[in-house]
């Protein structure tokens, strides 16, 4: 089950007033990945799209994926070496090509569960033209959690 939660969120210099455009564009995506509708969700991805997860490549997730058609691969592989995975976006950040997104996912596998903090920094082409995702986690308790630390 995919979940995602958004809220608002503001930076010191758009003067307190809510973020528009590539924010509401990823909010709309996240929330149609909770709703299990990948295609959708990813369908502004670039064809060169970069996937950067965390440095250890023997983590679901890990390592720098190039093209679209391996970051879809890279993602359901991480999705999928969890019994249970859900994401929330909590917060998000926009400055000129680059949106951040704190927030977290619920993991289980077997009887074992965590809140994991997660970062998400997406780099626009444009204006609605996604070229890369880094993203930053706990990547230790993950490793717990899945037998390999």
């Amino acid at each position: 089950m995919l979940s995602t939660v958004a809220r608002n969120a503001t930076s010191p210099s758009d003067g307190g007033v809510a973020m528009a455009g590539k924010t509401d564009l990823l909010r709309e995506r996240y929330e149609q990945f909770s709703q299990g509708e990948l295609e959708a969700a990813l369908s502004n991805w670039s064809q060169d799209f970069t996937w950067e997860g965390g440095n250890s490549e023997d983590m679901p997730g890990g390592g720098t994926h190039q093209g679209k058609d391996a970051a879809v691969a890279v993602l359901q592989q991480a999705v999928g070496a969890w019994d249970e995975f859900s994401l929330a976006a909590d917060e998000f950040f926009e400055d000129g090509d680059t949106v951040v997104v704190l927030g977290h996912t619920d993991v289980k596998k077997g009887e074992q569960s965590a809140k994991l903090p997660v970062v998400h920094i997406w780099r626009f082409r444009g204006d609605d033209e996604v070229c890369r995702l880094q993203i930053l986690t706990d990547t230790l308790q993950g490793a717990r959690l899945l037998g390999k630390a």
